[in-house]
């Protein structure tokens, strides 16, 4: 492992979760603050980097693990969580302007598009002439 590597990656890491820190106070917590969701956002990275980065937050108390229900999940899944000490770094880092959505995996060529939760879509507004219930029209009232 490369140090400017983990280093980099201890800040996206940081981040994320501090994207995602609004869920820590609801019932059900973002999929991204889970395992599964922080080594699909992170694909690109090496998946034994990104485990033992994720190791050495919870070692310096930058993060924390905790059981809590996520959403679309039926059982409470562990999820990663910022410490006060962790908040505090993470928000020196947005300061400085870096980005876990806008930080290349190598460090260079252009900035990647945001990935995760976007925002939620509406259904189209209805005119009352479109199909009903199981996609069937209604029947005009007699």
């Amino acid at each position: 492992m490369v140090e400017g590597d983990v280093d980099r990656l201890e800040r996206v890491l940081l981040l994320h979760l501090l994207e995602h820190r609004g869920q820590q106070v609801r019932f059900e917590a973002s999929q991204w603050t889970t395992e599964f969701g922080i080594f699909r956002r992170f694909a690109e990275e090496d998946p034994a980097t990104l485990k033992a980065t994720l190791r050495a937050l919870e070692m310096t108390r930058m993060i924390y693990l905790r059981t809590q229900y996520v959403v679309g999940f039926s059982e409470p899944k562990p999820v990663y969580s910022l410490t006060p000490t962790g908040h505090r770094k993470a928000l020196e880092y947005r300061q400085e302007g870096v980005s876990p959505s806008s930080t290349p995996a190598n460090g260079d060529g252009p900035p990647r598009p945001p990935v995760g939760e976007g925002p939620p879509t509406a259904p189209p507004p209805s005119d009352g002439k479109g199909p009903g219930r199981n996609g069937r029209r209604s029947k005009p009232a007699a």
